[in-house]
């Protein structure tokens, strides 16, 4: 089962996710050229995470189902043992690990730039950003087979924090531990991004492209 389970991930990294990893990458990569990255607080360092690096997610997430609009792929997949809501299930926690592996070496470089600020908050802010942002797109991808909308919900989510805040959004605003909140709140975003993800899964395996 193990065995399986790891050639489907590297199946999957090697003909889809490496695209999106790479674009991943580079999004991290010109962080230095367009934000100050030494010298500072946890504030702002919370900020960065929470207004940028929040978009790994729907860089990561969100093409979670584009190698089922391939009709091969889906007959190829059909045709093996693992179920294909199990195949689907392994494309998201390995985009999560290199959304997780992106966020840690992101922080490092902070630390290494004299920024001074909790680890594990800032992680925390920014995943949970990245899981809601790429959840909502994930979701739309499930119910309406549309990759181009399904990218531009999360991008509409954004600017709904931007310009309603909390007064609107409440414990889904994204904004909300740089803007003085507790990092308890981003519960309430860590916890709907993966509702959401499950619940793209199910409805994904009920019907869609793979009906």
């Amino acid at each position: 089962m193990l065995e399986r389970n790891y050639e489907i991930a590297k199946i999957n990294f090697k003909h889809h996710l490496i695209g999106h990893f790479a674009v991943a990458v580079l999004f991290v990569a010109i962080a230095p050229l367009l934000m100050g990255m030494k010298n500072l607080d946890e504030m702002q360092v919370a900020k960065i995470m929470e207004f940028y690096l929040g978009f790994l997610g729907v860089i990561l997430l969100v093409p979670l189902f584009l190698p089922d609009t391939d009709k091969n792929i889906r007959d190829l997949l059909a045709s093996k043992k693992t179920a294909l809501t199990t195949v689907r299930l392994i494309r998201l926690l390995e985009a999560a690990l290199c959304l997780l592996a992106l966020l840690l070496v992101f922080l490092y470089v902070l630390k290494t730039g004299d920024c001074t600020f909790r680890y594990g908050a800032c992680l925390f802010a920014a995943a949970a950003n990245a899981v809601m942002m790429g959840g909502t797109g994930l979701l739309c991808y499930s119910l309406v087979d549309n990759v181009a909308l399904a990218y531009m919900i999360p991008f509409l989510y954004y600017a709904m924090s931007m310009g309603g805040g909390e007064k609107y959004l409440g414990h889904f605003w994204l904004f909300g531990y740089s803007g003085g909140g507790s990092i308890q709140e981003k519960g309430w975003l860590f916890a709907g991004g993966i509702l959401l993800g499950v619940l793209s899964l199910v409805i994904r395996g009920k019907g869609g492209l793979c009906k």
